[in-house]
This record gives structure tokens, C-alpha cells and sequence, in this order.
């Protein structure tokens, strides 16, 4: 469910993780191999990244957080962010939880739903906590975290039932700690609004010619008003998120579809091939043909 009054449908992830019996799914995330960096995004599930090696710059809410070896990070639901390499020559490896409050929460409302996931999922509580390498009580999430891999992969006898006792004190942890704070009322600043508003914007509009000008006056802002204000949420230039965005289209409709690939440059807003093959190349490493056969290949 989305938090009341937010109209955030345009960046809600749209991939289902994991599935209605098992909402709950870890992924490895590795750069740069497919990507160096990915756009702005939300979604319902608490998202727990535990990073193996290398670094990784998250921007969160506005804030940028740097993730290293061992760090912890924790963003809660419906919270926009986006993560990316911040040099050309940094790696980042790490393992990334998410973690569907369906896990552990039942059809009614008791009342450890009513004072706890409900207003996480209202976003009544701050949007993300960090958990660094050799801090206080970090030797009691590490373990956790490890358990729950181990525990999703291992598949032993009565493992759903483990991960859920793992997710409630993982839960617990967090609140007892203080990492996450559950408060009466989380306001938005005008700044993310705008932003939520514009990123809004382009998901709906994305095939078509897009500029930094036509976004500017879409919120009634500058040029460089906007650029400055975008920039400082979501870490990147509004340009640079409009090209990012095509891209994670572009490589979707690759993956799912036998389009042929200028077909796929005219429907995410690519009017040049030519400009479609070395923008997809320079974000991938691969052309878009290069691409399509190493997703096949993978089935």
C-alpha cells in the first residue's frame, strides 16, 4: 500500500520481490558491471544493504551516505533514493535484503502493526539508518544479516519460519537501538515535493522531447534553481536522471521483448540511433545488441 497522500506512482518500482507466500528476497549488487549507477526509486520493502567490499555512494531523502567494507545501511519504505559509483575506477559488491513487512505482520491489525509497521509504512519514522563497520551494537545486526543469507539460501526444514523470527528481531533491533525512530508526524520538505513532482514527470513522459527548461517551468523555478534543487535530492543533474531513466527502460524492454533495437530507442525517448548505441554502451559497458544476447544467454 502506498503512505497516505503521497502520489508517488511514477517511481515506485514496478518488479515484484520475491512473491505473495514469500515476500522477501535478497539480491547481489555488484558494479560496474551492468551499471554504475541506478535512478531514483522507491518501494514498500525495507531495503538492508550490507556491503562486502568496495564503496558505493547512496543518496537518500536528499542526504548522500557512503557505504564501505561491512557498513550496514537500512532505508525504509516508500523512501526515494538512488545509488552510484562515485568514481570511475570504485568497485562496489554487496548483498541487498528486501524486506516486505508482510513477513511478519498478520491480515489483522494488532498491536504491534498499529504502533510499529503501520507507521513505518506511513512514513512516520526516519528514512534510513546506518550501521558502520566496528560501531556500537554492530556486532549484534552483522549476525542477523548473515543468518538471514544463509538462512534464504540454505533452504533448510522450517526456514520460513526462521526468517521471520530473524526479520521481528532485526525489527526489534532497530527500534530498541534507536537506528529508527517511529514519530508522530514525518513532513515532507518542499524541496523533495518538487523533486517527487518533477521525477513524476518524467516517468509519464519520457518517450517524449524533454527539456531542462520545459522541467524548470513545470515547477516554476530557474533553470539553475532547479538544477541545484534536483541535484542535492537525488545526487544527480536532471538531465542525467531523464538519460538514466531510458536507460532502465531500454534495458527492460531488451530483456523482455524480440523489438528490434531502434524500435526500442524510439520508444524510451531515443530519436538517434546512433546517440542510443553510445549512451547504452556508456552506461552498460555493452552495446544494446551485446546486452539482449548476454540476458538470453542467462536464461
Amino acid at each position: 500500500m502506498y503512505p497516505a497522500d503521497k502520489n508517488i506512482s511514477g517511481y515506485v518500482e514496478k518488479k515484484r520481490h520475491g512473491d505473495v507466500l514469500m515476500p522477501f528476497v535478497i539480491y547481489g549488487t555488484m558494479m560496474p558491471t551492468l551499471f554504475s549507477s541506478f535512478p531514483v526509486h522507491c518501494h514498500e520493502e525495507i531495503e538492508m544493504i550490507m556491503c562486502d567490499c568496495g564503496k558505493c555512494r547512496y543518496t537518500i531523502g536528499g542526504e548522500d551516505v557512503d557505504l564501505g567494507f561491512g557498513d550496514i545501511l537500512v532505508i525504509m519504505p516508500w523512501v526515494l533514493h538512488s545509488f552510484r559509483l562515485v568514481d570511475k575506477d570504485d568497485s562496489f559488491l554487496a548483498a541487498t535484503y528486501l524486506i516486505s513487512l508482510d513477513m511478519i505482520t498478520n491480515h489483522t491489525v494488532d498491536i504491534c502493526a498499529s504502533k510499529y509497521f503501520m507507521p513505518m509504512l506511513s512514513r512516520k519514522c526516519n528514512d534510513y539508518c546506518v550501521i558502520r563497520f566496528n560501531s556500537e551494537h554492530y556486532n549484534e545486526f552483522r549476525p542477523i544479516a548473515v543468518e538471514l543469507f544463509d538462512t534464504y539460501f540454505d533452504h533448510e526444514d522450517f526456514f520460513e519460519l526462521k526468517l521471520k523470527s530473524l526479520i521481528n528481531t532485526l525489527v526489534f533491533k532497530l527500534l530498541n537501538y534507536g537506528k529508527i525512530e517511529i514519530k508522530s508526524e514525518a513532513p515532507e520538505s518542499n524541496e523533495v515535493r518538487i523533486v517527487r513532482r518533477v521525477v513524476d514527470y518524467i516517468s509519464e513522459n519520457y518517450m517524449e522531447n524533454i527539456t531542462l527548461a520545459g522541467l524548470a517551468e513545470l515547477v516554476n523555478l530557474s533553470e539553475t534553481g532547479l538544477s541545484r534543487m534536483f541535484r542535492s535530492v537525488t545526487g544527480m543533474s536532471c538531465i542525467d536522471y531523464v538519460i538514466e531513466y531510458r536507460i532502465t527502460k531500454a534495458m527492460g524492454l531488451l530483456r523482455s521483448s524480440d523489438k528490434p533495437v531502434i524500435e526500442v530507442a524510439y520508444e524510451t525517448g531515443f530519436n538517434n540511433i546512433s546517440y542510443f548505441n553510445r549512451t547504452f554502451k556508456k552506461h552498460c559497458d555493452q552495446t544494446p545488441s551485446e546486452f539482449r544476447r548476454y540476458e538470453k544467454a542467462k536464461k
